[in-house]
C-alpha cells in the first residue's frame, strides 16, 4: 500500500450451492462499504443453479467477477486458488451464506490499514457470539477444534479464533508462500505458513446460515485433525 493513497480491495466468497445467497450479500456488501472501492470475487463450485445467480450479478455489475470449477475443490483450495490471482493490497475472505455479517467487512479492512498483517472476526473475542451453530454439541466441536489448534500450533495463538472463516489480510504477506490448505480452515495456513507480525482480532456474532445446508461433516473432522498434524511439522 502507498502512504496516502487508499488500498484496493478485494472480497473473495465461496460458494458451494448457495442459491439465493449472492444477492443479497452483494446488497448488504454495497450498504457496509458505502462509497470505498472494492470488488468481489466469487470463488464458486456450485451445481445447484448458484452459479447462473452470479452471471446474472455480473452481467449488471462489473465489480463482481466469479472463479468457477466444475469439481469440488473445497472451501480453502478455491480461496488460495483465487488468492493467487488477485493482486489488491487487502483482501478479505468471507462466507456467502450471510452467517458472516457484512457490516464487520470494513472493520477487517481498516485494521489493515491501521497496521494488521491479518485482522480475524473473531466469535471468542470479548464481544463476540457464536449463535449460527445449531445445539450445544456442535459449539462445543467449535471451540474444541480452535482450542486444539491453538495448543498444537503457536502460529494459531495469534488470534482467539483461528478457524474463522471470516477475516482480512495484507495480500503481500502470501508472496513467495506455498499454501496447501484442506478443508475449510484457510485461516489457520495463513497464520502457520506466512510470516505474520501483527494480528488483529474484531469480535462479531456468528449469525443463522440463510438458506443453504451447513457443509460440516464427519469426513470434514477427520481432514482437519489430518491437517493439524501436517502442519504441526511444517
Amino acid at each position: 500500500m502507498n502512504p496516502g493513497s487508499a488500498p484496493s480491495i478485494a472480497l473473495i466468497v465461496p460458494t458451494f450451492n448457495e442459491r439465493g445467497n449472492p444477492p443479497p450479500l452483494v446488497a448488504q456488501l454495497a450498504v457496509a462499504f458505502e462509497t470505498m472501492p472494492y470488488r468481489v470475487v466469487f470463488a464458486d463450485d456450485s451445481t445447484d443453479g448458484t452459479t447462473r445467480e452470479i452471471e446474472n450479478l455480473i452481467a449488471v455489475d462489473t465489480s463482481i467477477s466469479i472463479h468457477h470449477s466444475h469439481e469440488r475443490r473445497g472451501l480453502a483450495r478455491a480461496v488460495a486458488e483465487v488468492l493467487e490471482t488477485l493482486t489488491e493490497d487487502i483482501v478479505v475472505v468471507m462466507d456467502g451464506d450471510l452467517q458472516h455479517p457484512p457490516s464487520i467487512a470494513p472493520l477487517l479492512v481498516k485494521a489493515i490499514t491501521s497496521g494488521a498483517d491479518i485482522a480475524t472476526a473473531s466469535r471468542y473475542a470479548p464481544g463476540g457470539k457464536e449463535i449460527g451453530l445449531s445445539g450445544p454439541w456442535r459449539r462445543l466441536v467449535s471451540w474444541s477444534s480452535s482450542l486444539a489448534a491453538q495448543k498444537l500450533l503457536p502460529a494459531a495463538r495469534q488470534t482467539s479464533d483461528p478457524l474463522s472463516g471470516f477475516f482480512a489480510i495484507r495480500r503481500s504477506i502470501v508472496d513467495g508462500v506455498l499454501l496447501q490448505p484442506v478443508g475449510f480452515k484457510i485461516l489457520l495456513e495463513l497464520l502457520v505458513r506466512t510470516d505474520v507480525h501483527a494480528v488483529v482480532d474484531i469480535p462479531y456474532t456468528f449469525d443463522q446460515r440463510s438458506r443453504a445446508d451447513s457443509k460440516a461433516s464427519i469426513l470434514e473432522g477427520v481432514r482437519f485433525l489430518r491437517h493439524l498434524i501436517r502442519l504441526r511439522s511444517a
